[in-house]
């Protein structure tokens, strides 16, 4: 697929989200990434969520624009392979547990002797050293660690219904990865990228979420939590976002509303309402009671007051505002049929032809990228034959599942 990173190959190493979330975005901004497998059960993220053709939802949006190639490390032949197509690498990416990648080989000290040019991005859970180093991360794991469960609320504390911080740390190692291919241009040598979930998740909430607990002694003035300015009130049919920070957006959508809440001292001035976020919600529920959400959000967002509907996921689709934007597309998955999904948030003029390949069946393109680094043909089909043996017993596997 062309775009501004057309030319560049990358080899990811990576499973379920966070290390496939930064193949994904290399590679619609035009990477060759080639995702690399162990044999039969690949990504555990093939088996995410619902699925159809033997490709999972979530696989097929993360791993679009990319090719299959399996290869098994413990076997040296196929090591040896792996370590001629990192001589044409321009980028790795790793999500191994710490220590793994030294115990197989592959870790950037060995990667670099062959190939001094390469960007190494290993993503980390916990980091790769301190107490929590050798445990098994899930983003649930980590909302906890850095607050973001506390966050959400004053009685219980909840997980966000995202895995947010894999998606955020697979989003910041993509920009750190383009980031270290400049450096390279300037310097002709790669570099070892490192992330941990726990520092990308500290680094993306610090602004809002942390801003109570930024500045230290005395002195500071205290505002609240910047998420008890923005609440959900609810309609006749449904929910609407209002935005009532300023005391002319507040006082304009209670006179559309028939109510003088501005005039109680609970509600007067911006500090007022913080302190008393429940009680506004409560007392704006009541007065939005008999409204449609769709004629009340047209009505404040006249009055220029930051107005949305709260859509569902199944109004997402209609939503005009999307509509117009293109920003979600249709395609046709070659083994799960048709299928929707979020178009990038990026756009270059130079870019065409989005989406450039689909998720791929695990080992799809094996024979097809061993040919490129011209390995004997024999061991091409004798890995051809055992990755077309390991398809037929995945797809009996998953059919006896359906039963």
């Amino acid at each position: 697929m062309s775009g501004p990173l057309s030319g560049i190959r990358v080899l990811e190493l990576t499973t379920t989200v966070a290390g496939p979330t930064v193949g994904m975005v290399l590679g619609d901004q035009g990477a060759d990434i080639i995702k690399i497998e162990p044999p039969l059960i690949g990504d555990l993220g093939r088996f995410m969520g619902p699925s159809r053709g033997g490709i999972s939802a979530m696989y097929a949006t993360l791993n679009r624009n990319k090719r299959s190639l399996v290869l098994d490390f413990k076997q040296p032949g196929e090591l040896a392979i792996f370590r001629q197509l990192v001589g044409t690498a321009d980028v790795l990416i790793e999500n191994y547990r710490p220590g793994v990648v030294e115990k197989l080989g592959i870790d950037y000290t060995a990667l670099s002797a062959i190939n001094p040019r390469l960007v190494y991005c290993s993503i980390s859970g916990y980091g790769h050293s301190g107490p929590y180093s050798h445990r098994r991360v899930y983003d649930p794991l980590i909302q906890a660690t850095v607050g973001a469960s506390a966050a959400q609320g004053p009685q219980r504390a909840t997980n966000v219904r995202s895995v947010m911080f894999d998606k955020v740390t697979g989003v910041s190692a993509a920009q750190a990865v383009t980031a270290a291919l400049l450096q390279r241009e300037r310097s002709g040598r790669g570099d070892h990228v490192q992330l941990s979930m726990l520092q990308s998740a500290l680094y993306f909430q610090w602004p809002d979420v942390m801003w109570a607990h930024t500045y230290q002694g005395e002195g500071a003035t205290q505002t609240g939590a910047l998420a008890d300015w923005f609440q959900i009130y609810q309609g006749a049919d449904g929910y609407i976002a209002v935005i009532v920070v300023t005391d002319a957006a507040f006082t304009a959508c209670c006179e559309l509303l028939g109510v003088t809440l501005y005039e109680d001292d609970r509600f007067s001035s911006l500090g007022a309402r913080l302190a008393n976020h429940q009680d506004l919600q409560a007392e704006l529920d009541k007065a939005m009671a008999n409204w449609q959400v769709a004629e009340l959000a047209a009505a404040l967002d006249e009055m220029d007051v930051p107005v949305a509907v709260v859509n569902s996921l199944e109004q997402v689709f209609d939503d005009p505002q999307v509509l117009e934007q293109g920003a979600i597309m249709s395609s046709e998955h070659p083994a799960a049929g048709a299928m929707k999904n979020a178009t990038p948030p990026f756009r270059f003029d130079s870019q065409a032809g989005f989406p450039g390949g689909h998720a791929p069946e695990l080992g799809q393109h094996s024979a097809e990228i061993l040919r490129e680094l011209g390995v004997e043909e024999s061991e091409v089909a004798r890995m051809e034959a055992r990755e077309s043996a390991n398809r037929e017993l995945m797809r009996d596997f998953t059919l006896e599942k359906a039963k």
